[in-house]
């Protein structure tokens, strides 16, 4: 392909700015493009880690709600009509952008509008924000977080050349992971050097988790600078957002949309197929990964300092997870990557599922509760679910690199953007599901394990599509006749 074929392709004109898009297209997972992809990650992910899952969620169901098992129902409520609205709106502004005018403002109106939100935790308070109010933060949170996420996906070709994309795309993700360490690591500390801060530990424990909001979009404000720097824009030849709307939009459009998807079957089947099968994975996979602060906290009944250095060991095993998934696409492919992934953290889950603080592996060894001297994961059941969750944060991380590698290798790379838009409702037009069935299983039963439990239905149903339905290897290729 030519220089000018790419200025065209990128829409920037020859001997402007496409000359960096074209030199992006040359480097590998430290060059400057390539880093600054995966650092956008480190900046981002934390929140997530921190905000969505392991710290905030704990906190606001013992302290705003007030009981841990309406406490993973409300937090459920929340990923419910974040997944709902996402559902709705994360294809079309995948699909516009492959139509587009610059993508980096928009790209940063997301981001700015995750700080806002995370910034507004500090009043998440019972006589502040409420529970309502926390849930209404926390749905608008994620929806811009999902939306920086379709964009930033979309942007992953413009990273580096096509054989280190895998590379790069793991890398992010152990970036990612390795911020979450950092930032859990500097929450302990905080929360047990009372004396230091001038309040007592319950005071700590209180504040420091709403601290987490206005520390959080800092952190994220800094580390995505080099981003907009260094990574080339790649908006298409006389794109216009406008005019993308326009057309994605129009009656017409809208009209057509399941005619347009039957075509998108038959074009391009494999593709589709793994999307789907995504689709229904990536559901259990989000339901487990956005209730595991609160399931712990409530069924091992873990401190807050329990569950802040539980993060941060399970963060540790993501972080490799991350750099395991790339390595495991390119000796693999990415399918068989996935299946492999996928497989180990079933197995992982099941174990997890099984324990209690009173016993493990569904009642048949009894739990000793003092089998370590202190405070800290004293049991045998404490001990044996951080075991499981080693294998269980290692895999899941690997399956989301491979994931995102394996659209790469089997989208069709002039679409790429619109099949990341799908990429996005493949893991948020159920993603209602999963919270919905984990919720509504929790409140008639009382039980968060059973409630958990749903989102292992939905991991093993997405295993069985990608074994039987999809047959492309995921090895680099443009996804034609896929």
């Amino acid at each position: 392909m030519t220089d000018a074929t790419l200025e065209a392709a990128a829409g920037q004109s020859p001997g402007g700015d496409m000359t960096k898009e074209a030199r992006a297209r040359t480097g590998g997972v430290w060059s400057p493009p390539g880093f600054s992809w995966a650092l956008f990650e480190f900046g981002r992910n934390p929140y997530y880690l921190l905000i969505v899952i392991y710290v905030f969620p704990p906190y606001f169901a013992r302290v705003v709600v007030g009981d841990p098992v309406r406490g993973q129902e409300a937090v459920a409520s929340a990923l419910f009509w974040a997944g709902l609205i996402c559902a709705l709106t994360a294809p079309v502004l995948g699909a516009m952008m492959d139509r587009s005018g610059r993508r980096k403002p928009l790209l940063a109106v997301f981001l700015a509008a995750m700080c806002a939100c995370a910034v507004s935790l500090w009043w998440s308070t019972p006589t502040g924000l409420g529970v309502v109010g926390t849930v209404a933060i926390l749905t608008g949170a994620f929806c811009a977080y999902t939306y920086s996420e379709v964009m930033h996906n979309a942007m992953l070709p413009q990273a580096g050349r096509p054989d280190a994309l895998s590379r790069i795309s793991g890398a992010g993700l152990g970036l990612g992971n390795a911020a979450a360490v950092l930032s859990l690591l500097v929450f302990v500390v905080v929360v047990s050097l009372p004396s230091a801060f001038g309040h007592t530990s319950a005071e700590l424990q209180t504040l420091a988790p709403r601290a987490l909001g206005p520390a959080m979009a800092a952190w994220l404000a800094i580390f995505v600078i080099p981003f907009f720097i260094f990574v080339p824009d790649g908006a298409p030849a006389g794109g216009s957002w406008s005019r993308a709307a326009g057309e994605i939009l129009s009656l017409r459009a809208v009209g057509s949309l399941f005619t347009y998807i039957r075509g998108l079957f038959r074009e391009f089947p494999q593709a589709m197929r793994f999307l789907f099968g995504r689709m229904i994975y990536a559901d259990g996979l989000t339901s487990v990964m956005a209730i595991g602060g609160v399931y712990t906290s409530g069924v091992l009944g873990w401190s807050p300092a329990e569950v802040a250095l539980y993060a941060i060991y399970g963060s540790v095993f993501a972080a490799v997870g991350g750099f395991l998934g790339g390595q495991l696409d390119r000796i693999m492919g990415a399918r068989a990557a996935l299946i492999s992934e996928l497989s180990v953290f079933v197995v992982a889950a099941v174990a997890i599922l099984s324990i209690t603080k009173e016993s493990i592996f569904f009642g048949l060894v009894a739990s000793n509760p003092h089998v370590l001297s202190g405070s800290l994961f004293p049991s045998t059941s404490d001990l044996t679910y951080l075991g499981f969750v080693a294998v269980l944060s290692c895999s899941l991380t690997a399956c989301l690199s491979s994931s995102r590698y394996m659209l790469v290798t089997v989208a069709p790379r002039h679409r790429i953007s619109e099949f990341f838009g799908f990429f996005a409702l493949a893991a948020s037009a159920t993603v209602w599901i999963g919270p919905l069935l984990n919720g509504l299983v929790t409140h008639f039963t009382q039980n968060q394990r059973l409630g958990m439990s749903t989102a292992l239905i939905l991991v093993i149903t997405g295993l069985l599509l990608m074994i039987f339905t999809v047959k492309h290897n995921g090895r680099p290729g443009d996804g034609k006749g896929a």
